[in-house]
């Protein structure tokens, strides 16, 4: 087979096409599955409780703060955002959020660690 210089730039930038295409299918962001976020979280430095939800195609961050001089339950909510494959939320300013699901730890940056609440009401959930 003979090919001339055209056939050879024209085969040769369909095969970097295809490389392209295959290059970006295997190097997809992963995105966080917010569906193992859901639940009751509970700061290990004493910050106020999250509750993290599902309300239709949204996940949603519930704050329960205690405000005033009564000190009464004052949640707010946020919503869980996805960029880049990175979450967060946005409460005037960004706090991103990430979760190591073999520890099952949920970090807000710059707020800490939060631990999952014991489904019981007892305390925290045992640390395997």
């Amino acid at each position: 087979m003979n090919f001339n210089r055209r056939q050879l730039l024209l085969m040769g930038s369909y095969l970097i096409g295809l490389a392209g295409v295959m290059l970006q299918a295997c190097t997809e962001i992963k995105g966080t599955d917010r569906d193992k976020l859901c639940g009751n979280w509970e700061s290990v430095e004493g910050k106020p409780d999250v509750l993290i939800y599902r309300e239709g195609g949204a996940y949603k961050v519930t704050v329960f703060r205690k405000a005033g001089k009564p000190r009464r339950l004052k949640p707010r909510t946020y919503l869980l955002q996805e960029e880049d494959g990175n979450l967060f939320i946005h409460t005037g300013f960004r706090i991103d959020v990430s979760y190591n699901e073999a520890a099952d730890v949920l970090t807000f940056s710059p707020n800490g660690d939060y631990v999952r609440a014991a489904e019981n009401g007892t305390g925290r959930k045992k640390q395997k």
